[in-house]
């Protein structure tokens, strides 16, 4: 299992609060540590936690977002979400380099992008570690794919994945573990996989390296499911075996 995202929300509103909390709460991969709604009580309190992100609300008394950033020490820089409902923070927001800036009221969508953003940051700064939360892009190199499983988001490791099934407008994503069942097409997953996976008949997709072993038309996977090459795939894979990059 992936390592997860940990991160802290800071916002003196509770509204904005329970918003966070509950697209946090969404994705799976992230882990939320704790929430504050006074900047002074986060003080040491985050220091100490060193989450991984902070959604930061930039006007709250005391102490605003920008002068918190500046308590940051030189061995520890968060990557901070900025949270306002002033548009104009935004160029101000920037000049500490903050991985992304919402505005309030912050819609979910919006808010996966800047968690997408966290996550290219989080690849580029740490190659060894990109395995554990790169970025969920089209990428061929990316290690993760990002699915909706009822109303939850979660991240699927690629090398996890044994096959995809299709039903209809749905697919079942098998995996080492258990399998999710999610809305979306064959077609669209296509688009979104890598080149170590292959389309075997009209219903399955299989990772390349999940092959077990061929037997005629048949394949045979590591969980020991054997699923029919379909007839107009056939070619596809007897030229891959030929050539031996299976």
């Amino acid at each position: 299992m992936e390592a997860k995202i940990t991160c802290v929300i800071l916002d003196d509103e509770p509204l904005g609060q329970e918003l966070l909390k509950k697209y946090v709460s969404r994705l799976d991969f992230l882990e939320l540590a704790a929430v504050y709604e006074n900047a002074i009580e986060a003080l040491g309190k985050i220091s100490a936690l060193r989450p991984d992100v902070i959604f930061l609300d930039v006007n709250m008394p005391e102490m605003n977002g920008i002068e918190f950033m500046n308590t940051f020490s030189s061995n520890y820089k968060p990557y901070v979400i900025m949270t306002t409902a002033y548009s104009e923070y935004a160029v101000q927001g920037f000049e500490y380099d903050v991985a992304d800036f919402l505005l309030k009221p912050v819609t979910f969508d919006r808010f996966v992008k800047a968690i997408h953003k966290v996550q290219e940051k989080m690849r580029y700064k740490n190659p060894v570690s990109a395995s554990i939360n790169p970025a969920v892009t089209t990428d061929p190199n990316k290690q993760f794919l990002l699915v909706k499983e009822n109303k939850k988001f979660m991240n699927i490791a690629l090398e996890a994945i044994i096959c995809v099934e299709g039903m209809k407008d749905y697919l079942k994503i098998h995996t080492l573990g258990k399998s999710v069942v999610t809305h979306m097409t064959m077609t669209k997953i296509e688009e979104l996989l890598t080149r170590d996976f292959l389309r075997v008949n009209r219903s399955y997709i299989v990772r390349k390296s999940a092959i077990k072993a061929i037997h005629g038309n048949t394949i045979e996977l590591s969980n020991n499911t054997e699923i029919p090459v379909g007839t107009r795939y056939r070619d596809s894979i007897r030229e891959i075996m030929e050539s031996g990059t299976l």
